[in-house]
This record gives structure tokens, sequence and C-alpha cells, in this order.
């Protein structure tokens, strides 16, 4: 996503790119998105500074192909699993994400931070 100093609608008539403001957010005309975000100045990478971001507008496509629709089906086998684990059977999920999370000073760079419910969807859909 490019930055820009100044958010730019390009006019649908004459082509031209018009300014539209300091600062812009949401979808103008369904042909390019704005955003601002908190990105690293370039001169100086451990400043922060807010910047306007400016990328094109994308539809996104549900493809519903088998494949796609058997993943979705073993996300919600996943997800109704867990939800009928009595509390016996959580608490050791519970217990491995406390660990994990005691841990992350150890090794800042790899901790992830996922409870005891994204340990078990994350391991049930490994096995199946």
């Amino acid at each position: 996503m490019p930055i820009v100093p100044y958010p730019t609608f390009k006019d649908k008539v004459s082509g031209k790119e018009i300014i539209i403001g300091l600062s812009a957010s949401g979808t103008i005309a369904k042909t390019r998105v704005y955003q601002m975000s908190t990105v690293s100045d370039p001169e100086q990478p451990t400043r922060r500074i807010k910047a306007q971001l400016q990328y094109p507008y994308v539809k996104k496509v549900q493809p519903n192909t088998e494949k796609q629709l058997a993943e979705r089906q073993k996300m919600r086998d996943a997800v109704l699993s867990w939800q009928g684990l009595s509390p016996e059977d959580v608490a050791p999920w519970n217990e491995k994400w406390e660990k994990e999370y005691a841990d992350r000073n150890n090794q800042p760079g790899s901790y992830k931070c996922r409870s005891g419910y994204n340990l078990y969807v994350s391991d049930y859909l490994k096995k199946h």
C-alpha cells in the first residue's frame, strides 16, 4: 500500500487526480480504499508516524469450490468439537496456553498470542 501525503480521487470524466482533503477513510466509489495507519518513518526506522494509505478497491470473491467448502466444514467441526468439551477437557488446553504465555519472556520473538481455544482448534485441524 503506498503512503500518500494527500488522498486523491481520479475523476471519472476527466481522469485527473483530485485532492480530496488532508485525510480520508473508507471506500470512495468502489475504486480506492483510504486508511490512516501508523508506519515506520523511512528516514528513522525506530520512529512511527501517522500516514495515509491508499490502495485499489478489490471485491473479495468466495469461490465455493468443493475444496473450500470442505475446509469450511472442517473448521465448523473443530469449533463444535471445542464447544462440546467438558471443563475437565478444556483445562489442559488452557494450562498449555498459560505455560506458553509465561514463557514468552524467554523467547519474545517466537511468542504467539493464542488462547486454549486457538491451540485446540489448530491441533484439531492438523489432525483432521
